[in-house]
């Protein structure tokens, strides 16, 4: 009778642990899906929030590249202007002195003595400074 009363004892103890094992795993099952319920609004938020990130930082790379294609426009217009103005000033500039030389040429013609005077003159104070030192 005492091996019937151990194997009783035995099955009984066998069967509580294994109730007990099984409320212990529902419990941690309905834990864990609790927890991972929780974090699902979270998880989302997160998506949404780098979702939102990463259409800010698009938006802001599409605005920075436009911006440096204007800078870039702007200061090719700018240089061209400047090439122009100074292709203008170069031509301007030319056409004076070859009047100039032109105004000098007739003033030679026309008054040989003073012009051979004013070089002379010219030459004497030129002569002169480079001289002086």
């Amino acid at each position: 009778m005492d091996q019937q009363h151990t194997e009783a004892i035995m099955s009984d103890a066998a069967t509580k642990v294994g109730d007990t094992v099984g409320d212990l795993a529902a419990r941690s099952e309905k834990v864990v899906q609790d927890k991972i319920d929780r974090a699902k609004p979270v998880l989302r938020d997160l998506q949404e929030s780098a979702g939102a990130v990463l259409d800010r930082a698009t938006e802001l790379a599409q605005k920075a590249s436009s911006a440096g294609a204007l800078a870039i426009d702007a200061v090719q217009g700018a240089a061209r202007d400047v090439a122009n103005q100074t292709s203008q000033a170069a031509a301007t500039v030319y056409q004076q002195g070859a009047r100039a030389g032109g105004s000098v040429s007739r003033f030679a013609t026309e008054q040989p003595l003073t012009a051979l005077l004013v070089a002379a003159a010219i030459g004497y104070g030129a002569a002169y400074l480079v001289h002086r030192s």
